[in-house]
């Protein structure tokens, strides 16, 4: 029977029991067809990235410990260990809330692995870079076979970015890979620890996709699907959230016809997918981290000069984007202002020195998507008009071409990982060696070992968090100035010290010119001796203990030695000199600190009316100290350490507990009510529209 509706309506068509499908609508031959070959394809490219990158599989350790991976490993144990109590992370940076760590979705995802699996965490976060390294090409090819439904310069691109390395064009690029034939992407992954960027870049094609399908038929579900791809992009990595921006307002501006309309779509998914993740990207971080990222890797500082070139570069993209308006290909407009955007930005800082944005090196990865994306569509439309013979001769010198630079890539990948026996390596025994002899004391970590420290020891560190997200500048500036020197002349040691014990550290580790550490962050690695009890060494790797009169970070000392201003500099120490002195001084008992979890501690202490207790862990809104079921004053001292006006003398029990601050509690609601939305979203039942046809037309024939 036939059942019509208005104009406004699907036709609707009662077919016989027997030739209505099972499950669903039954696709046609060719689509069943052309859908086996897709999946096929993005197997073969799946494939020929895990025989690339086979051993990361495979591998617990590697031997690249100049490699940032062992903080994600590290975030990850800490996640095991501690959850639910994870919200302040006291191993690096002197204490900080765990979303200034880093964004969330690697270590989670590790943790999560790891836990499922039975695995390390070492295990877990290879096993992971080694899936998205594989995963990057077959999402790129699906989003170019779905942008521009040609399935031919789709998988090319996603070929020829799964062997080629466009950005060693630039001679920085390629004196830092060593090889013209080696490839960047995986270089990155494993020398660098760039897990969570290229973990970024391999979800966005899958969140432009999920773009993509919404802006061709919105439905709640799409838009459920694109704000959780979006926010998984956004939660791996701070220049994903900028490659995810950029590329949705592209993908909106190469469409056939832009409607403005789509493009307030696109900003309010952006929006949507912040909110999703806001509790791990509160805006006091985001503004930390504009601020921080000026000095980081470099000087990013806005000035009028760099103003005036990101306005050029904005007038640059505009013309292009109009001169590139006839061509025919959506996919190749998209390439096109891709490649321009992020090479643009890549190749004028390290061919001309100029930036306008902080780490625009970092956005060759971006690039080289792109390229390989403009190498493959820029010729389709000649390719198009070959006859056989051509494409087929064609086709024969790309493939031994192709098969070369695989051929090529497999030898650099063996080449670049090297297994090793981690008990065997001098950062695990170093760190062994801390946790068993100076169990509980901050150390500062120099070095390599840094990054690896809290993978095998429970010690808080002084450094080795991620300089973009740390919170306290007088942290970083007491880095700076025991790792430089700068300036300190015969003073570089004794200042070094100051500031070691002022941020209460118990040791600090120096790796010496013999040492096989990538970095030799410490430009004077033979300062302490003398001045500082050497108590281990191997492989040039010494570790010099600075003797305190109490371990614990919780001190009582006078009012008075409080810190009164912020040094202007790292060698401006005379208002650190009372404050040190006052830690030593024992005629003052001293108090102790124990920690039921990383965010919960009891302080205990003789208190006289004239004291205070300083605490060397970062101050943060978030925390809050009570005695006797009392609020006491927490307040920041110009170093960035807590104070706690005691609010009475005698023997006190302070109870002291991270609860995160009222910003953290109203992103968290946010959050929360985000995921309940986008989660009704994705199950609510839709309305039976076939069935309210029917019901209607019925009552209608009645």
């Amino acid at each position: 029977m036939l059942q019509g509706r208005t104009a406004e309506h699907e036709t609707i068509i009662d077919l016989p029991e027997k030739a209505a499908p099972r499950y669903g609508r039954a696709l046609p031959s060719r689509d069943r067809e052309g859908a086996v070959f897709k999946v096929g394809l993005s197997a073969f490219l799946f494939a020929l990235n895990a025989a690339i990158c086979w051993p990361l599989f495979r591998s617990e350790y590697l031997d690249n410990f100049q490699s940032t991976e062992g903080v994600f490993s590290s975030l990850a144990r800490f996640l095991i260990q501690y959850l639910p109590h994870t919200s302040w992370c006291p191993w690096f940076d002197a204490g900080i809330p765990f979303e200034n760590t880093y964004l969330p979705l690697v270590p989670s995802l590790t943790a999560l692995i790891s836990f499922a699996a039975g695995s390390s965490p070492a295990y877990a976060l290879h096993w992971l870079a080694a899936l998205a390294y594989c995963l990057a090409p077959v999402f790129l090819f699906l989003f170019a076979r779905n942008i521009s439904g040609r399935t031919a310069p789709a998988f090319a691109a996603a070929l020829l970015w799964s062997v080629c390395s466009p950005s060693m064009l630039i001679p920085k690029i390629l004196a830092d890979v060593g090889t013209a034939w080696g490839s960047r992407r995986l270089q990155t992954v494993i020398f660098y620890g760039e897990i969570p960027h290229n973990l970024a870049l391999a979800l966005l094609p899958l969140a432009l996709l999920a773009l993509t399908g919404f802006l061709n038929k919105p439905t709640r579900r799409k838009l459920a699907l694109a704000v959780c791809a979006v926010a998984a992009v956004m939660a791996s990595n701070a220049f994903g959230i900028v490659a995810v921006a950029v590329s949705a307002a592209i993908l909106v501006l190469v469409r056939e016809e832009i409607r403005y309309r789509q493009l307030l779509s696109v900003a309010a998914i952006l929006a949507i997918a912040y909110l999703l993740i806001c509790r791990f990207l509160p805006p006091s971080l985001i503004e930390l981290i504009r601020v921080n990222s000026q000095v980081s890797e470099g000087d990013y500082r806005y000035t009028v000069k760099s103003m005036a070139f990101a306005l050029l570069f904005a007038i640059a993209i505009t013309a292009l984007f109009f001169a590139i308006r006839r061509l025919h290909d959506p996919m190749l407009r998209f390439a096109i202002l891709f490649s321009a955007a992020f090479g643009g930005v890549t190749v004028l800082e390290l061919w001309l020195g100029i930036s306008f944005i902080p780490q625009p090196h970092r956005y060759h990865l971006e690039m080289e998507a792109g390229l390989c994306l403009l190498a493959a569509f820029a010729p389709d439309p000649l390719a198009r008009r070959l006859s056989p013979k051509f494409k087929l001769a064609a086709g024969v010198l790309a493939a031994v071409a192709l098969s070369v630079m695989a051929a090529s890539n497999y030898a650099y990948a063996r080449h670049l990982m090297h297994p090793v026996d981690i008990t065997r390596t001098i950062a695990y025994r170093q760190a062994k060696w801390i946790g068993a002899h100076l169990s509980g004391q901050r150390v500062f970590v120099s070095g390599d070992n840094e990054f690896w420290f809290n993978l095998f020891a429970d010690n808080p560190q002084l450094s080795a968090g991620h300089e973009g997200s740390a919170p306290n500048l007088m942290q970083l500036v007491a880095v700076y100035t025991i790792e430089s020197g700068q300036n300190a002349g015969a003073q570089d040691g004794p200042i070094s010290v100051l500031w070691l014990r002022a941020f209460g550290c118990g040791a600090v580790t120096v790796p010496g010119p013999a040492s096989r550490d990538y970095s030799h962050p410490i430009a004077n690695p033979r300062k302490f001796d003398g001045l500082l009890p050497l108590v281990w060494r191997e492989d040039d790797q010494s570790v010099y203990q600075v003797p305190t009169r109490s371990a614990s970070l919780a001190h009582v000392i006078p009012v008075s030695a409080v810190v009164t201003r912020r040094p202007a500099h790292g060698l401006d120490v005379e208002p650190l000199r009372p404050y040190v002195a006052a830690l030593e001084d024992p005629t003052v008992p001293p108090a102790s600190l124990t920690w039921e979890n990383p965010a919960h501690g009891q302080i205990t202490a003789m208190i006289a009316p004239t004291q205070v207790v300083s605490v060397q862990i970062n101050y943060d809104p978030g925390w809050r100290a009570t005695a006797g079921g009392r609020m006491l004053r927490i307040r920041p001292d110009p170093l960035g350490l807590m104070i706690i006006d005691p609010d009475g003398a005698g023997s006190r029990s302070i109870d002291l507990e991270f609860t995160g601050g009222t910003e953290r509690a109203v992103c968290l609601a946010i959050s929360l009510l985000t995921a309940a939305a986008l989660l009704g979203l994705l199950i609510w039942p839709k309305r039976d529209r076939a069935a309210i046809g029917r019901v209607r037309v019925d009552h209608r024939s009645q």
